[in-house]
């Protein structure tokens, strides 16, 4: 008060600018990032440099670490750039079994008397996406991914998981229908490719890597020795792409996984086999780095490690093992209402139960999700009401297994991982006699380790015309098996109409049966009939 009038007007901007620093410290830890303070008596200038500087909502930590946000891609326009088409009664069934569906059309649906039980089975595995041509279950999480253009798609897809993959050899697919639909924008030899699709010739994208494979395990059966065996696929810290050539591809897919075993390594068959020859970059790691970077009790994160380095910063997209994230959504949407149009037209009011097999449980819960939402906007419009739960049936690890998968993937997606918005879940009997081994799991099975139990239920499907793979369709069934006249108020599946979802994976029930065989499970003139 004793300074002249000039110096108190210069000590009272000192004193704010010194309180609006100390004001933007604070905010920038501890206050919701909504909250904009303004300062009428300081300058303008000041103000916008403090803003910009310090209560900006910082970005994703996905932009942070160098990582592309999901949520920063044109996923949802990319679903949506195929017109819908309206269900009707002939939409839905078929009967050749061998027909394939093309997206947008939904997967068609049959009839089916399974142990005198009528079963609505819905033929995801004859659905196919245009451009990558994959099917089946992956061809719901990786809708969306699949329809981003190629000027529009990250730079390189990173995951994790197993070497016989089916997520693995589908990203594989995608990243490759990328490299080609750039080459033919640039008029090269990816124009034949694309005319091939566009006049429904190219049936199957992998039907020249399925001969490829029957010719390197024919060749290796004479005992020619094939030039192009990998003995050091697999090798710790190093990468293998069998699409090394002069034009390098734009896009790149790098897959980690745990030390392959050396039958593997010198004789790569099945969807590892697929995956390189569609360009994959193999990184393997040590158990104890794998376990590391991507353990955890849910299975891994939904985010990248923070110590895995993109290979493209700001260009680079981590997909977790399984495709266990939100970019899965919008194909579950997609099958969400498909199953709410079949069931308006042929449900006649009862009440369904949607049943699929579990790895991550990614399409379950997502199903579920959207199976709320349409409900809850059924219900405030005042239509009829419908009765249609999700049942996921785990194939990886146990029903508690299941649970913190779902609930994880819940709350990553906004939502609050209450059990009662999660898919139900089958369980096993309690009152069968189990092995050894399924005592000690409880009745469920141990993922990819061959069983009598499931050769036979696939032996069964595949004389009632449904062919099932070793990994998920037979395990599923084995289960579902076990419920089938349950009347029990616990069990999910009782007093209601059953649809299932063929997830596919069909492609690669080759190398799957030879495990068996290696196993002694499966006679060797079967195995080469099967295979």
């Amino acid at each position: 008060l004793l300074l002249p009038t000039p110096n108190r007007q210069w000590l009272r901007q000192l004193l704010l600018l010194m309180l609006l620093s100390s004001l933007t410290m604070i905010t920038s830890f501890h206050l919701p990032y909504n909250i904009n303070i303004v300062h009428r008596s300081i300058h303008r200038q000041a103000a916008i440099s403090s803003s910009a500087l310090c209560l900006q909502k910082p970005k994703s930590s996905s932009s942070l670490t160098g990582w592309i946000n999901s949520d920063t891609l044109n996923l949802q326009q990319a679903t949506n750039q195929h017109e819908r088409i309206k269900p009707d009664a002939a939409s839905f069934t078929y009967d050749d079994n061998d027909t394939q569906i093309q997206y947008p059309s939904p997967s068609s649906v049959e009839r089916l008397l399974i142990r005198d039980r009528l079963v609505f089975l819905k033929r995801d595995d004859c659905l196919h996406l245009p451009g990558s041509n994959i099917s089946g279950n992956k061809a719901r999480k990786f809708l969306s991914l699949n329809n981003l253009p190629a000027e529009q798609f990250p730079d390189a897809i990173v995951s994790y998981g197993g070497p016989q993959s089916n997520a693995m050899v589908a990203l594989a697919a995608i990243v490759s229908s990328k490299n080609a639909e750039l080459r033919d924008d640039r008029g090269s030899n990816g124009g034949e490719q694309m005319d091939l699709q566009n006049n429904g010739m190219a049936q199957d994208m992998f039907w020249e890597l399925d001969v490829l494979d029957d010719e390197v395990q024919l060749r290796r059966k004479n005992g020619e020795e094939d030039e192009n065996d990998s003995n050091n696929i697999g090798n710790s810290s190093t990468s293998t792409n069998t699409n090394e050539t002069t034009d390098e591809p734009q896009k790149r897919f790098i897959y980690y996984t745990k030390p392959l075993p050396r039958y593997l390594r010198k004789n790569p068959n099945g969807n590892l086999l697929r995956a390189l020859a569609l360009g994959m970059e193999i990184r393997t790691l040590s158990h104890d780095e794998y376990s590391r970077l991507f353990g955890g009790l849910h299975g891994g994160s939904s985010l990248a490690p923070a110590d895995l380095d993109p290979p493209v910063p700001g260009k680079s997209l981590w997909v977790p093992q399984g495709g266990a994230c939100g970019i899965a959504k919008h194909g579950s949407d997609v099958l969400a209402n498909e199953v709410i149009d079949y069931w308006t037209l042929h449900g006649k009011g009862m009440p369904l139960a949607v049943c699929l097999p579990g790895g991550t449980c990614t399409t379950a819960l997502l199903m579920q999700r959207s199976l709320n939402a349409i409900m809850d906007q059924r219900r405030k419009e005042k239509e009829r009401a419908m009765d249609i739960r999700v049942v996921v049936i785990p194939c990886v690890g146990d029903d508690e297994y299941a649970m913190r998968q779902m609930i994880s993937l819940d709350k990553a997606v906004g939502g609050t991982g209450r059990k009662e918005d999660l898919p139900w879940i089958l369980k096993p009997r309690v009152d069968v006699e189990y092995g050894s081994a399924r005592r000690r799991s409880r009745g469920y099975f141990t993922f990819g380790q061959p069983s009598k139990a499931l050769l036979e239920t696939y032996d069964e499907m595949n004389s009632e015309n449904v062919s099932l793979d070793l990994l998920y369709g037979a395990p599923a069934w084995s289960l579902l098996l076990q419920q089938w006249r349950s009347q029990e108020s616990d069990c999910p599946i009782a007093g209601r109409q059953l649809m299932y979802i063929h997830s596919g994976g069909l492609e690669g029930v080759a190398s799957q049966l030879t495990r068996y065989k290696h196993k002694n499970l499966l006679p060797d003139a079967r195995a080469v009939q099967t295979s």
